[in-house]
């Protein structure tokens, strides 16, 4: 799930208020929210700009411009729901602050070579991942078809030898996979919260199965929307360890085995990797954004 870009958002709130329209924005000091936008009309949202849209069996699937910001959104009802956001002037980059604390993912697992994601979207984690991790293979696994399909029209989202992506639902691919992976990104919304059958005990217990030694599992939380005791209730009945990332409302756990990770070689290892891969948004950076709580 995507928060979009607070700026652009703010100003289409106040031309809906105006207007005398309903939006529900989600506000963050950071600088990221989550926005709640009617239905779109041939224009678009508040002078928003529908570049392609669809009816899928999840809801409205549509691509909205809103000044050079490019967002997916689905709208089950009369509303739409922001979930990838490319910023037109910087693709290259992570628009959304929780997306580059994913990226941590390399730092924590050693090696980072087996990556899966569950939850692509139009893939803006896993084309920055495949562009900037030149040894990482992914497996990126999204329910949605319509979703890869317009990530691949409008997001950058191409086809890669090290990636290879799934149709299919999250929890049973990776079930009928034999495979464990360095790395499991965990970002799979609907319009409320993450689906039920992706965070009980029992998909944790799954997860813990596929993680290689060594392995971290990285887990995006839009705080909001989560009930935090439970779900960590249930990441913590298969996992030795939970450090928190936090940034405005939005949250990424890294869950993993073992002994608590010294904060200074995870420091060192993400100097280590700014150094020689030098990727968009530093990873020594994003580590100050340690929590020590949900």
């Amino acid at each position: 799930m995507m928060p979009a870009d607070c700026a652009a958002i703010r100003s289409v709130r106040r031309r809906l208020l105006r207007a005398g329209a309903a939006a529900a924005v989600a506000a963050a000091a950071t600088g990221f929210c989550r926005a709640v936008l009617p239905a779109p009309s041939e224009a678009g949202p508040a002078g928003g700009r529908v570049v392609e849209e669809r009816e899928t069996q999840f809801g409205r699937l549509a691509v909205i411009e809103v000044g050079r910001m490019r967002y997916l959104a689905y709208g089950p009802s009369a509303r739409f729901v922001f979930q990838s956001a490319l910023d037109l002037d910087r693709p290259h980059e992570l628009a959304a602050a929780y997306t580059r604390l994913m990226m941590l993912g390399v730092v924590y697992a050693q090696p980072y070579a087996r990556v899966v994601q569950i939850g692509v979207g139009a893939g803006n984690m896993t084309r920055y991942a495949i562009r900037t991790f030149p040894s990482m293979v992914v497996q990126a696994v999204d329910i949605d078809r319509h979703a890869l399909e317009l990530g691949a029209r409008h997001f950058g989202l191409s086809p890669h030898p090290r990636l290879h992506l799934h149709v299919e639902d999250g929890r049973r691919w990776l079930a009928a996979s034999n495979e464990r992976f360095d790395v499991i990104m965990l970002d799979a919304y609907d319009d409320e919260s993450i689906p039920a059958p992706l965070r009980d005990v029992d998909f944790f217990h799954l997860v813990a199965a596929r993680l290689a030694p060594g392995g971290v599992v990285m887990q995006n939380v839009y705080l909001p929307q989560v009930d935090r005791p439970q779900l960590m209730a249930a990441i913590g009945a298969s996992f030795d360890r939970i450090d928190v990332y936090r940034i405005g409302q939005s949250a990424v756990l890294a869950a993993y085995q073992g002994a608590p990770r010294d904060r200074r070689e995870l420091s060192e290892r993400a100097r280590r990797l700014d150094a020689e891969l030098r990727p968009a948004h530093s990873l020594e950076e994003l580590l100050e954004l340690r929590a020590a709580a949900l």
